[in-house]
């Protein structure tokens, strides 16, 4: 049975990793990551939910797995930075914008020796993720549906259809 609350823990140990009383740079640098995990399990959640079924015991398990596991960190990015050019409402776009930015941070956090995180960054980067992970959860099932496909179908006959429908 999948974890159900990957997201949430994830969050946890971003905040409690960002507010430990004096965190190491290896401490704030884990918690910029462990922010960002979030949302991205919070969004592989979401397209697994609304694409093959929320309800375990009415869905195919291999299936929901192969949705939730088949998020490219890179695709999911290209996708979010374009969801502006989309329809979505505000909760989506908030996500997207916050999906984008935490990856970049991840990054950085996660490659860069010569950068120094402060304390303020971690507390900064956590909330961000707790508010587009809370964002993405508000949004009606028909937007997560819309949502997750405009995430996971990145085809060349997926990108003609969307340039069609932007035309139209």
């Amino acid at each position: 049975m999948p974890d159900a609350k990957l997201a949430d823990g994830h969050l946890a140990v971003a905040k409690r990793l960002a507010t430990t009383k004096r965190p190491t740079q290896s401490e704030i640098r884990r918690s910029i990551s462990s922010a960002y995990y979030a949302v991205f399990h919070a969004l592989a959640r979401t397209c697994a939910n609304s694409l093959v079924g929320r309800t375990p015991s009415q869905r195919p398990n291999k299936a929901w797995v192969e949705v939730y596991r088949g998020l490219n960190h890179g695709i999911c990015k290209k996708a979010c930075e374009q969801a502006n050019t989309v329809e979505f409402p505000a909760c989506i776009h908030e996500f997207a914008d916050a999906f984008q930015q935490l990856q970049e941070y991840r990054h950085k956090a996660d490659y860069d020796p010569n950068l120094r995180f402060s304390k303020a960054d971690a507390e900064t980067w956590y909330e961000i993720a707790r508010l587009s992970v809370t964002s993405l959860r508000t949004a009606n099932n028909v937007d997560k549906k819309a949502f997750s496909a405009w995430v996971l179908i990145s085809s060349q006959g997926a990108r003609n259809a969307r340039k069609a429908n932007n035309a139209n």
